[in-house]
């Protein structure tokens, strides 16, 4: 297997995650795609605070999950067709929530979206039909 790495970064620090509870203010920096373990689509939004401490949170496209999607695309004020590339570059306001894991540690997940105050504007693309053009039976334009 030959594997070309040309062009690809690492990350030369350590990432720190958000741990503590409370309402963050947190920065959408990417999403990824990918596919879920059971097989369905889903994507992860890396978020980012102001001292640079990151969250990443799993969205599972299934019937039953979409809420947790609408949650965000609501705080995000985006519409209900959303793309998920809209989502980069956008602010929430997040809730952490702490929760005990099997081995006795914590995880820190978040449980609620909410609109911030900083930029959030969109406008939805405008759809504007081209002129008509009119022909004569000899299909020259009139």
């Amino acid at each position: 297997m030959i594997i070309n790495l040309e062009g690809v970064e690492v990350e030369d620090t350590e990432r720190v995650y958000i741990k503590r509870e409370g309402e963050v203010i947190l920065k959408a920096v990417k999403v990824t795609e990918h596919k879920s373990t059971g097989g369905y689509p889903a994507f992860k939004v890396h978020f980012q605070d102001r001292a640079g401490h990151y969250a990443i949170d799993e969205f599972i496209v299934t019937d039953s999950a979409l809420w947790r999607v609408k949650m965000l695309t609501k705080a995000l004020k985006l519409p209900n067709a959303v793309d998920t590339n809209l989502i980069a570059g956008r602010y929430v306001v997040a809730t952490f929530k702490a929760k005990a894991t099997q081995n006795g540690g914590q995880i820190f997940e978040i449980k609620k979206y909410e609109p911030s105050k900083l930029t959030n504007t969109y406008v939805a693309p405008q759809y504007q039909a081209p002129a008509p053009i009119y022909h004569d039976h000899n299909n020259n334009i009139i």
